[in-house]
């Protein structure tokens, strides 16, 4: 078998097998061919780095070749012992050519090597911690497998390796030792590491002037005499970086304090700057152009508040709102947010003025869910089907939200699911009474070839005491880029006897997606959206169809759908849909 050493720039004629020696014509500085038989896989490929021999050009002087030839058996004899391999014969053979030498070696394995007995404990305080018996188990070194020094090497560097990481500075090998018995085709390990005592943590002290110590303290759970374990810097360092408020974070052990028998931390941060302003412009066919803006103060005072002003103009949707928010509980994936806000909505089905305040305590639950418990104060004027009217609402609730994709702009394999209960009651400052129930879904799912199904689906139900009491906000619409394609935006729904659309008590959407990439930005889709919304059991289902193109833009992806509703085809024609943002 022909190998060269890759990591060498050679001619492209000898890269691609052709031996220009046998011509005497040999570009200046071309590697010579070094034949390696009998071997495969890692073997192989160990055997050749081993080899200095597959070094030498052409043109390398005489004396050099034939001693690195002389070399090349205890360097093929090294590279196999590694993996176990004490027993082989090696047939060499050089020839010297006025062009240039070759050189080849037939190799011919024995049995490996087997390990007899594999004797690896660790003592002192670390005999009774887990994680050193599973590391030992997980190691590869077992009774009856073959020897492989790698990994006797590797088992000795890393458990040392984890003695310090769990505080066990003062870890240090009793003995350790491979005994190899080549004619009688085994080997015995010898492993015995002493830990020594374990360290506990020392002080954390924070170097920084930007939150107060107490909330700092709430971002770790270990304290001063817990068992020292770096894995619970790490965490610490995680939890620093995406709170949102540091640039920088450096989470550092210092020298062991050997008489306490503690590790100090020492945590230095670097604040973030304190305002972020923001703004951009966009474009969908739900909404027309729009305009976004923002400004975030992102450290109101020591105990990290964090107070925002952002809003939106466009012809459908202009809205401008206020937020202030701050820790509350567990810093980490807890926090309270005050909101108030004033939004105007014009669609072809309803017009609404509305003034919001709120109040919500967001959790960060296990498994990745989002809990958000709120009460909102709505007022809002609204006009639906030429009837104006004002409702006051007074609407507590709970949502839940998870989101777990690969990728953020384009996942290949993710989903989302939300669901939101929320009401209002007459008896408690409402102009109506309600309860409401709204869940939704989304699922991606790719393929080896790259292309991706898109599932996504929505389902709500409102139990109303008198539905014209409630507000656009509170009913049903369907229709539009991320509901039912082919329709205008919220234009489906119940009817009233003048053909206006009044919305509904309830919503079933479903949609199914194929998209298929056809370069490194642009891909094509085809879809179908079933769906829309009503009242009682009287399910008029529409459907939407098409095909779009899919653009991996420098800002986002960004889709164009042409959809045609299938069962208003006649009367309504194809509808162009343009939107922008994330998948999920």
């Amino acid at each position: 078998m022909r190998r060269k050493n890759p990591s060498r720039a050679v001619p492209a004629l000898v890269r691609a097998g052709v031996v220009l020696a046998a011509a005497n014509i040999v570009s200046p500085g071309a590697l010579a061919e070094v034949r390696l038989t009998g071997l495969e896989g890692a073997l192989l490929d160990n055997a050749l780095i081993h080899l200095s021999l597959d070094e030498e050009p052409c043109d390398a002087p005489e004396w050099r070749v034939r001693e690195r030839f002389n070399r090349a058996g205890a360097e093929i004899a090294a590279a196999l012992e590694a993996y176990g391999f004490y027993a082989f014969e090696v047939e060499e053979q050089l020839e010297l050519g006025d062009g240039c030498w070759q050189a080849s070696f037939d190799v011919e394995l024995g049995e490996p090597v087997r390990l007899r007995e594999v004797d690896v404990n660790v003592r002192g305080a670390a005999a009774g911690d887990p994680s050193f018996s599973q590391f030992i188990a997980d190691s590869g070194l077992v009774a009856g497998e073959p020897l492989r020094h790698g990994d006797y090497e590797q088992l000795k560097r890393r458990l040392v390796e984890l003695a310090q990481r769990r505080g066990y500075v003062e870890a240090v090998y009793e003995i350790s030792r491979v005994d190899v018995y080549p004619a009688a085709g085994f080997a015995d390990v010898v492993m015995h590491l002493d830990s020594g005592p374990r360290y506990a943590f020392g002080e954390v002290a924070f170097n920084q002037e930007l939150l107060e110590p107490a909330l700092l303290d709430s971002y770790y759970e270990f304290r001063r005499g817990d068992p020292y374990d770096r894995q619970r810097l790490t965490e610490l360092y995680v939890e620093l970086t995406g709170s949102g408020y540091f640039s920088t974070v450096d989470v550092r052990p210092q020298l062991a304090d050997r008489e306490a028998k503690e590790i100090p931390v020492l945590v230095t941060l670097a604040g973030v700057r304190r305002y972020a302003i923001s703004y951009g412009l966009g474009f969908s066919t739900d909404t027309g152009p729009r305009f976004r803006f923002g400004r975030v103060n992102r450290r109101v005072n020591r105990s990290g508040a964090q107070s925002g002003i952002n809003g939106q103009l466009s012809p459908v949707i202009s809205e401008i709102g206020y937020n202030y928010r701050f820790p509350y509980g567990d810093p980490r994936s807890e926090w309270i947010s005050l909101d108030a806000g004033l939004k105007r909505e014009e669609t072809d089905t309803a017009t609404s003025d509305t003034l919001e305040l709120g109040a919500r305590r967001v959790i960060r639950r296990r498994a990745g869910w989002q809990e958000t418990r709120f009460l909102d104060l709505i007022i809002e004027d609204f006009v639906v089907a030429d009837t104006r009217s004002r409702a006051r609402l007074l609407t507590p609730g709970i949502s839940w939200l998870k989101l777990e994709a690969d990728d953020a702009l384009r996942p290949a394999h993710g989903y989302r699911l939300g669901l939101e209960i929320s009401g209002a009651n007459d008896s408690l400052g409402s102009d109506t009474t309600f309860v409401q129930v709204d869940a939704t879904a989304k699922w991606i799912y790719s393929f080896e070839n790259q292309s991706r199904f898109l599932i996504r689906g929505r389902l709500g139900f409102t139990s109303e005491r008198n539905f014209e009491e409630l507000p656009p906000s509170v009913r049903f619409f369907a229709g539009g880029d991320n509901s039912v394609r082919g329709y205008e935006f919220e234009s489906l729904g119940p009817v009233d006897a003048d053909g206006d659309v009044i919305g509904g008590d309830r919503i079933a959407v479903a949609s199914v997606e194929y998209d298929f990439p056809f370069s490194a930005s642009w891909s094509g889709a085809v879809f179908l959206d079933v769906g829309n919304a009503f009242t009682g059991s009287d399910f008029d289902a529409k459907q939407g169809a098409g095909f779009g193109l899919r653009w991996q833009s420098p800002v986002g992806p960004i889709r164009f759908d042409i959809a045609w509703p299938i069962d208003d085809a006649v009367e309504q024609g194809a509808r162009l849909h343009v939107s922008l943002g994330a998948d999920l």
